[in-house]
Order: C-alpha cells, then structure tokens, then sequence
C-alpha cells in the first residue's frame, strides 16, 4: 500500500495535538508568539451609538454636536492599534499605510491617545492647534515643522493615518467620531494596510477577542481527531494506486512582459504589478517603463501597428481609459478591468471650488476667459490639456464637452498665446497625469483634468496649490458615481487590451487573469479604483 494517503492525515494528527497542546499552554494566542517579521495588529474596543435611549424617547434628547454642528445618527469608536512584531516599523516600510472604513457611515472626527512613542507628527490638526497654543518658544514650534496629520478621506467614509514610525510594543488608540445611519450588509470597523516585510496578509491583522481564544484548544484538539478518524479510514480503505505524479500548476510564470498606455491607470497597474512580483518573483512586469507617456490611444495605435512582430504581440499590454474604436484597433482585445474616477483641478488662486458642465464648456469654447466671470478671483483662465492620444482627453471630451470639442492648442508656455495669438483661450497640452498636474500647480490661473486618486494623494506633497473642485455640486468619489441618474459624471472604464486573446500559459495571460484576483482587486481599491466585479458600469 502507497504510504503517502495515510502519512497525509497522521501529520495533520501530529499538527492538530501540537496546536492543542500550545492553545493549552496560551503559546499560540495574539500576542504571545515571538514574531521575526513586521505586523501590526488593530482591535476594536468599542463601537457604541451616541443619542436618544428609546425609553427617554419624548421626554428628553441628546444632540451629539461637534465644532457648533450638530452630528446627526452620532457613534463613537475606540480602536487600539500596536505593533505586535519583531521588528519596528520606519516610516519607509509603509507600502500602502492604516486605512479604516465604517460600514459606510462618515468620519466626523479622530482624536489620538496613547501615542508615548509616536512622533508627533501622528496628532490630528485640532490636537496640533491646541498644543501650541498652550506652549511658547521657538523650539516647541520648530518640533512640528515635520508633523503629519490623519487624513480623512474627500467623501468622509474612511480615515487614513501618515507614514509613521512604531516601535516594537508601541501602542496608538483613536477615538473616532462617526455620522450616518450604520449600513447592516457591510462589516462595522474594516482596516487594511501594506508593509514591507510583513507576515501573510499585509501586516496588518485584526487582533482576536479574548472570547474566541478560549476555543482555540477545543478548535485544535477538533481537528486532531478528526485527522486520525481520517487516518485509521484511509488505513483500511485506501487501495494501491498509480505513483505517476500529476501534473502540477503554478500561477507563476517566468518572464517579462511590457505594460503602456494610460497615465491616469498606471500607478493602479503598477501597484498590482508590484504584488505579484513579490510573489512570483521570474514575472517581471513593466510599466510605462523609462517614463513612458504615450497614453491610452497612443499606445493602442502602436499594438496595432506591431504587424508581424510576435514578440511584441506576445509581451505588450495597453491600459485604456474607456474603450478605443474597434473599427480603427480590430486586432485588439479588450478585457474591461475597473472604473476609474477623474477630476477636474484648478490652481488654488483661482478661488473656484464648483463649477457645472456648463461652465467647463464655456471655458474650453471661449465664453469665460477670467475667473472674475465665475465668482472667482481677476485671473486670466489657463487651460492644461492632455495631448490627442490621451484616453483621459479622450474621456473629458465625451463626458464633460459633449458636442463641443477643445480647440487647438494656442500655448507652448501655457500663460499666452504663442502659437495662436488670435486664440480665444490660452490653451496648452502636456503629455502625462504628472505634467499636467505640476503645470496646473505652478500657473495661478491654470485649470485643467486628472485621475482623482492621483490628484488627491500627493495634493499636500507634490500638488499643494492644487484644489479639486465639484462638478455640478458632485464630489469625485465611488459614493458620489453610485447616487443614480445625474450624480458625478466624470468617469472612465480601463480597458486592458492585448492583440488577439494572449497564449495561454504566457505571463500575458496570467497577469490579465491576475488582475481579476482578490489580491488584485484590493490593490486597485486601496487607489481608490472600483474592480469591475464591485459595479455594473462596466457592462
């Protein structure tokens, strides 16, 4: 008889003892296990609703109230955050950093206790004011020219803290104020997080209530019987059987393939891409290599035009926003992989927060050419274009001007009319999301449109005189795009294209197929991209 069905279960016997032995002895519980890698682990105290008890209902009422304003259908969390690892954790190993939701209600407030380790760069702004206020000296003020603060996100549904150091054993609890009415079908407090080093799952682990931990022996001790019930079964049952090795599959595949086209898309693809490098470290996937800025049209056309080069067919991807025309691109593919929302920004000193599709239309055709004309500051309008084969041009011409379209380009500096005097507008054209949003950045009067993840995130680092404005009352945001008829308009579906369907086993394949993987759908998430399988705006 072959030995291996019955060494199987006889080693799971083995384990499941093991595992009962040490719940026993408490080795195996959160926190007690020494751990030679990077994780940090969240625990929720409390998550209590504020308010009316409904017996005093009629007789008397709470306002919960904030700031002078009141906080309607208020609860209050507590989570306590520590770094429960063998390693610290410096600022550089954040990958992606602690994010938190609250099954769809808003982030009112956050208030950091507990921090004896944490710089204090980690206080929320209101902490920082106040902490400064009640101290004098140069010195006090100077030690907070490095602070960072926890950002709430622009629809108020999460919390995301800054890159911070923690110490082995260091501890943060933020007590969090929340409004909105609790959304049953979604988890209460969800937390996600992406560190260099860490253990499976990303460093981040939800810590396990103490009433869980007690069935941990009776969970092991479960399994160990189970497994030698299996044992003596397969002992008895179990006949001779062919020793030929089946033939095994790995979604592991060795070699390098080439990802060009949408700038807007690319850090999404990137970040994906960086996954499954860790972990299929032969599959190397580059993209927009050297700086490659082309965009979405521009890289489908030169697919398109690889003829008979099977190994550029073989090895190039293109990621578009929205779909290209398959009458001009019929050799391609098209796989739709998730929606993306864009923004349009302006310079901060334009004064302008809002402006209606209306408006935009006004200022591309040449109707509005100062600000002073739309409530805002006595600025001349500058317009940052994306250039033709841009697929967000592609997008802002098609959702946002309509029947309009933008007019030459009259700038090389992007201030006058160099190349058109006779112009209507000052209107110039970058190549990339990154050109676009340093020239919008660096010219007061400057307005012009990107992927809002992109502007967003590095707004207070590599953008901070950029503003992202409402579109007809609308924020750019997945709460905002899922409202119905006549919410936010200003959106794309990215397309990955191959010519022809890619070979199958070919690391071409198994990176399209990836990018439907779990793993991958909480990447693109965390980048504030909607996977396709989360919406029905792709179909």
């Amino acid at each position: 008889m072959h030995l291996l069905p019955v060494l199987i279960p006889l080693i799971a016997t083995f384990i499941g003892m093991t595992g009962a032995l040490f719940s026993v002895l408490g080795v195996l519980r959160p926190g007690r296990m020494p751990r030679p890698r990077r994780m940090v682990h969240y625990r929720v105290h409390y998550d209590d609703t504020l308010g009316t008890r409904p017996d005093i209902k009629g007789v008397a009422e709470l306002v919960v109230r904030r700031k002078g304003h009141d906080v309607p259908d208020a609860s209050l969390a507590m989570i306590r955050i520590s770094n429960e690892g063998g390693l610290d954790i410096a600022r550089d190993d954040w990958v992606i950093p602690i994010s938190f939701t609250f099954d769809g209600r808003d982030v009112v407030g956050v208030e950091v206790s507990d921090a004896g380790h944490v710089p204090r760069g980690l206080l929320t702004g209101d902490q920082e004011r106040e902490w400064l206020e009640s101290r004098a000296g140069g010195a006090v003020l100077r030690a907070t020219v490095d602070s960072q603060t926890i950002q709430i996100s622009k629809g108020k549904k999460s919390l995301e803290l800054p890159r911070i150091e923690l110490r082995r054993k260091d501890r943060i609890r933020l007590l969090v104020l929340l409004s909105g009415p609790r959304d049953r079908l979604r988890p209460g407090v969800e937390g996600g997080a992406l560190i260099k080093g860490a253990v499976r799952g990303g460093g981040l682990v939800r810590e396990d209530t103490p009433r869980r931990t007690g069935f941990y022996a009776f969970g092991w001790t479960g399994f160990a019987l189970i497994s030698l019930v299996a044992a003596i079964l397969v002992t008895f049952i179990v006949r001779p059987f062919s020793t030929t090795a089946a033939a095994t599959t790995t979604r592991c595949t060795p070699g390098t393939i080439v990802v060009a086209g949408s700038t807007a898309f690319a850090p999404s693809v990137m970040g994906v891409a960086q996954r499954l490098r860790q972990e299929c470290p032969s599959s190397v996937v580059q993209v927009n290599p050297a700086g490659s800025a082309i965009g979405s049209l521009g890289a489908a056309s030169d697919l398109e035009d690889s003829g008979s080069s099977a190994a550029i067919r073989a090895t190039h991807l293109v990621i578009s926003d929205g779909a290209v025309p398959a009458a001009e691109y019929p050799g391609l593919a098209g796989h739709p992989v998730a929606i993306v929302i864009f923004a349009v920004v302006v310079n901060r000193a334009t004064g302008i927060t809002s402006l209606t599709e209306p408006q935009l239309v006004g200022i591309w055709t040449g109707k509005y050419t100062n600000w002073r004309q739309l409530g805002g500051s006595n600025r001349p309008i500058d317009i940052i274009s994306r250039t033709t084969d841009s697929g967000t041009r592609a997008t802002f011409d098609h959702k946002i001007l309509g029947m309009a379209t933008e007019p030459p380009q009259s700038s090389q500096s992007c201030t006058s009319r160099d190349l058109i005097p006779d112009s209507p507008v000052i209107r110039c054209e970058k190549s990339s999301t990154d050109q676009l949003l340093k020239a919008v950045n660096a010219i007061p009067g400057a307005i012009g449109y990107a992927e809002m993840h992109v502007a967003e995130q590095d707004q207070a680092g590599k953008y901070p005189d950029i503003d992202v404005v409402q579109l007809g009352g609308h924020e750019p945001s997945q709460e905002e795009l899922n409202a119905g008829p006549g919410s936010y308009p200003f959106w794309a579906v990215e397309y990955m294209y191959t010519d022809g369907q890619p070979a199958p086993g070919s690391l071409l394949s198994a990176f399209v197929g990836y990018m439907f993987s779990d793993t991958a759908k909480s990447i693109l998430q965390s980048y504030s991209v909607i996977p396709c399988s989360f919406t029905s705006f792709c179909r």
